[in-house]
């Protein structure tokens, strides 16, 4: 498999990056996993027929799925004029917030398939299976496997007990890391994000044999990234930072 970064930003993206999105390809299948702002634009340079197999949407933030209203547009204009690109265009997404994903189903464009946890959905030789994470909305992590390869995407969470477990065995883990260590709010229960030091401590206990951090605040600077990197690499020796345009083999 080949991992393609499209944005690498949350909860908005620094100056000239995107938000959240990822492009999975294996021969004739390639998923997007989510599609934040900016990641249409990054995918439209790596794919430009658009020839997806589906997306599929952790959650419905803005931040990982504004763009799927722009690639509306692409998908009909494109099919009008003849382009065979993929339309409707399957489409895994939660069904909360109701109004977001009203958005995507009353469009034409997109088949719904409801996210759940536990579903198992196969695209060719490409297994993915869904886990609920911990967001304010509902939200899913993806396992993928491929010919004895596997890559875990948390989608954005926070930690909690059993989320390695979702994780187990992955070749790479590619990990919401939103926050530096000293980042996370004290006494309120679960945080929305991991830690640079959570997403390290996951690495580890799901015995994963690589890390790349992803999902990296916005406002953050060069400095900011080196401590996230600094941080995991506490926890988990082998660790990258997400890459926009960068390709990883899995």
């Amino acid at each position: 498999m080949k991992l393609t970064v499209l944005g690498r930003y949350g909860p908005f993206p620094a100056p000239g990056g995107a938000c959240s999105g990822y492009l999975v390809e294996s021969g004739d299948i390639a998923l997007a996993l989510d599609m934040g702002s900016g990641a249409l634009s990054n995918l439209l340079r790596c794919k430009g027929d658009l020839s997806l197999s589906a997306v599929l949407l952790s959650h419905l933030h803005s931040d990982h799925m504004s763009d799927m209203l722009v690639l509306r547009y692409a998908l009909k204009q494109l099919s009008a004029r003849g382009r065979p690109v993929p339309f409707p265009l399957t489409v895994v997404a939660p069904d909360e917030p109701e109004s977001e994903y009203r958005q995507l189903a009353a469009s034409g464009v997109y088949d719904m398939v409801r996210a759940r946890d536990n579903l198992r959905i196969r695209f060719g030789n490409m297994t993915i299976s869904l886990h609920r994470t911990m967001h304010p909305v509902p939200t899913y992590s993806f396992f993928i496997e491929h010919e004895g390869r596997k890559l875990f995407y948390t989608g954005d969470t926070g930690y909690f007990p059993g989320l390695a477990n979702f994780a187990q065995g992955a070749d790479v883990l590619l990990a919401d890391t939103c926050f530096l260590n000293s980042d996370k709010p004290s006494g309120a229960g679960i945080a929305p994000h991991l830690t640079a030091g959570e997403a390290g401590k996951l690495a580890r206990e799901a015995g994963a044999s690589q890390l790349i951090c992803t999902h990296l605040w916005g406002g953050g600077d060069a400095c900011y990234t080196a401590q996230i990197l600094e941080q995991a690499q506490e926890m988990f020796p082998n660790v990258l930072i997400a890459e926009e345009m960068h390709e990883y083999q899995i």
